[in-house]
């Protein structure tokens, strides 16, 4: 057989194994992914995905006597060790958690049984039957959760956003925005739809705001369309001091914002449990 006739027939058998692995693939992602089309949340780990919006009836305020502790953390579907160990010293010492890539998985539901947090979670993506996506533990009820699903335009798996109300002492109500971010992506159509799907929501909102979460801005084109976005909501930038966040080529990726509350102190855990550091912030209730 000549070199060219070998050649070509080289091509068509590397193109059939292709295909034959890429259809084999499909069909395991079909067994064990089941990527979420609509938005779906639920409150108690118990609860079934049905509807984009919960309710629930709060027993009391979110704050302790005017203080707020909030932390942000992608807990990176719980792979690495240690993870209960650090997700309970976040929740004895903050009254509210944005988490993002929570697995709802047997460990994580005994982990929250035992710590008696109420949860709101969104469901992006399924691994067999356990849930994955954003997730806020409280220790209050939200009185009211909605969910959000943006696709990632590359691999359209569904990055998940969660908007949360919590009632506060003063009388006044905070709206939690917890968000996972378009990642895969260079241009910005994909991240900004997802961004302006909570703002209707925000713009609306007369009383205090907390918005965070993995926020994936990964380039300064990224960070001046969030900029340009919490810059019209009033909202501020949480910045530690010793600002060890974590960082992808030079920016950090992780944030918190607030408006209507005033930031005491503010800080990140440095931590090998998980590829992203927890983000800390200590506000009081009022503005200065």
């Amino acid at each position: 057989m000549q070199p060219k006739h070998k050649l070509l027939r080289l091509i068509l058998w590397s193109s059939i194994v292709v295909v034959i692995l890429s259809m084999a693939t499909a069909s395991l992602m079909a067994q064990f992914i089941h990527l979420a089309t609509d938005p779906r949340v639920i409150n108690s780990p118990q609860g079934s995905f049905t509807a984009q919006c919960v309710t629930a009836t709060p027993e009391a305020t979110l704050d302790i006597d005017g203080q707020l502790a909030v932390a942000s953390w992608n807990i990176y579907k719980q792979q690495n060790s240690g993870w209960q160990t650090l997700l309970s010293q976040l929740a004895s010492q903050n009254q509210l958690l944005l988490l993002q890539e929570v697995k709802l998985s047997d460990e994580f539901e005994q982990w929250q049984q035992q710590s008696h947090h109420q949860l709101a979670m969104v469901q992006a993506f399924r691994q067999g039957e356990t849930s994955l996506g954003v997730m806020n533990l409280s220790e209050v009820s939200a009185s009211q959760s909605c969910g959000y699903l943006t696709a990632e335009p590359l691999i359209q798996f569904p990055k998940s956003s969660l908007l949360s109300y919590f009632p506060l002492s003063n009388g006044e109500t905070l709206l939690v925005a917890n968000l996972h971010s378009i990642n895969f992506e260079y241009a910005l159509d994909s991240y900004a739809q997802q961004l302006q799907q909570l703002l209707p929501a925000l713009q609306a909102h007369k009383g205090p705001i907390i918005f965070g979460g993995d926020l994936n801005t990964w380039r300064q084109a990224r960070l001046s369309m969030l900029a340009q976005i919490t810059n019209t909501l009033g909202l501020k930038a949480v910045i530690p001091v010793k600002d060890t966040r974590t960082t992808v080529m030079g920016y950090p990726i992780d944030h918190l914002y607030y408006r209507g509350l005033t930031l005491e102190s503010a800080r990140v855990i440095d931590t090998e449990t998980s590829d992203h550091h927890p983000l800390l912030g200590q506000f009081r209730l009022g503005e200065n």
